[in-house]
């Protein structure tokens, strides 16, 4: 990590640009969450690791360096992938800066994103597998899994997170109530009849059961999904979290 930040501020000129040079600003802000940390245990008592987490925290929080990717990352520390995500992993618990319902708006997000992310529809299967390259976002979405009785499977890659495309919208249902009735309007579209959707909303019907049914009556599953997701995010995207 020591050499990381000494490479960070080395102002000196080059032929070619640093991509991650911080300004002076930045580095200033840095020393001064480091420092403020630090002085809120007596000195020399945070262990080596604690202060691992707590500068690729800081680092992460900035805008040059708050999107990059565990390659990326693992290119800039010099550490292995694995290290990273723990390091993620360990400053989200330590450091939380998005909630849950955050957290899968965020996930939803990156399901649209087509080509961009690594959220797929294997229509074989008729499943979502997900590379979360963000550890945290994971975790969150395995908890919203288990609440609702779901099983993630993992077995393939402990990584990649695999679950049936009915129980990846079900997540949003369950988490975003207050939003139902934009959810059952996008539902609406994937039935082919009205006189199919009538028992769609069936209340007495639980929801896995009704968008099972709008889900088997359309024939075009991923596009089906795409535009579920896409009504979450729309849905979503201007929510105040709770």
């Amino acid at each position: 990590m020591s050499e990381v930040l000494e490479k960070l501020v080395n102002r000196q000129p080059a032929k070619q640009a640093e991509p991650y040079n911080l300004s002076e600003s930045d580095l200033a802000l840095f020393a001064r969450e480091f420092l403020r940390a630090l002085n809120r245990q007596a000195f020399g008592t945070m262990a080596k690791r604690e202060q691992d987490v707590l500068i690729f925290h800081l680092l992460a929080r900035n805008t040059q360096l708050a999107g990059l990717k565990n390659y990326e990352w693992a290119n800039l520390l010099k550490i292995s992938e694995s290290r990273v995500r723990a390091l993620r992993a360990d400053a989200a618990m330590r450091f939380p800066t998005r909630t849950h319902k955050e957290a899968l708006l965020q996930i939803a997000t990156e399901f649209q994103n087509a080509g961009k992310s690594c959220l797929d529809f294997v229509k074989v299967h008729g499943r979502v597998r997900m590379l979360l390259d963000d550890p945290a976002l994971h975790r969150e979405l395995e908890f919203a899994i288990r609440e609702m009785g779901g099983i993630p499977d993992s077995s393939f890659n402990r990584n990649i997170l695999e679950v049936p495309a009915t129980t990846f919208i079900a997540v949003f249902i369950r988490a975003f109530p207050e939003h139902g009735k934009q959810f059952e309007t996008a539902f609406k579209k994937m039935a082919d009849k009205d006189k199919e959707f009538v028992e769609l909303v069936d209340k007495t019907k639980s929801f896995g059961e009704r968008f099972e049914a709008a889900w088997l009556a359309h024939k075009g599953k991923r596009e089906a999904l795409i535009e579920v997701t896409k009504a979450i995010v729309d849905s979503l995207v201007h929510f105040a979290p709770a």
